[in-house]
């Protein structure tokens, strides 16, 4: 179980930082969206250049997750950008799923081998931490 674990984080965090740093630098020939709506998305998205700040995002947390550092913050930085690929597939473009329901799997795995670090922010009432002057 650990070399899936392993396997499942190396392959996520490459994923989100070579496809982070493709939003940034663009080297990768992406297919132009078919539909009209998907296509003035990423229009707006790219010529605002958010897509380059959600690069960066993913290009930081696929690093993380590539050398085993900062790992729940990394997961916490991609799950709402894996919600909004799948959103964005799933209204827009379906033909792109099969990587965003593959990120979804990996994420999901990675985040139950590291589900105990997320528990404080499952707690009802946490504890305040005041400094002391």
């Amino acid at each position: 179980m650990r070399y899936v674990i392993l396997v499942c984080r190396l392959l996520l965090g490459l994923m989100f930082f070579v496809l982070g740093l493709n939003n940034i630098i663009g080297f990768l020939k992406m297919p132009p969206p078919q539909s009209p709506d998907a296509l003035t998305f990423m229009t707006i998205l790219h010529g605002s250049h958010w897509m380059s700040f959600v690069g960066a995002l993913m290009t930081i947390a696929g690093l993380l997750l590539l050398v085993n550092r900062f790992v729940p913050l990394a997961l916490t930085l991609l799950a709402p950008i894996i919600v909004n690929i799948l959103l964005y597939h799933a209204l827009l473009w379906p033909h792109g799923m099969v990587p965003a329901i593959l990120a979804l799997v990996l994420e999901v795995v990675v985040v139950a081998a590291y589900f105990r670090s997320f528990l404080p922010l499952l707690a009802m009432n946490p504890e305040v931490h005041t400094p002391r002057v």
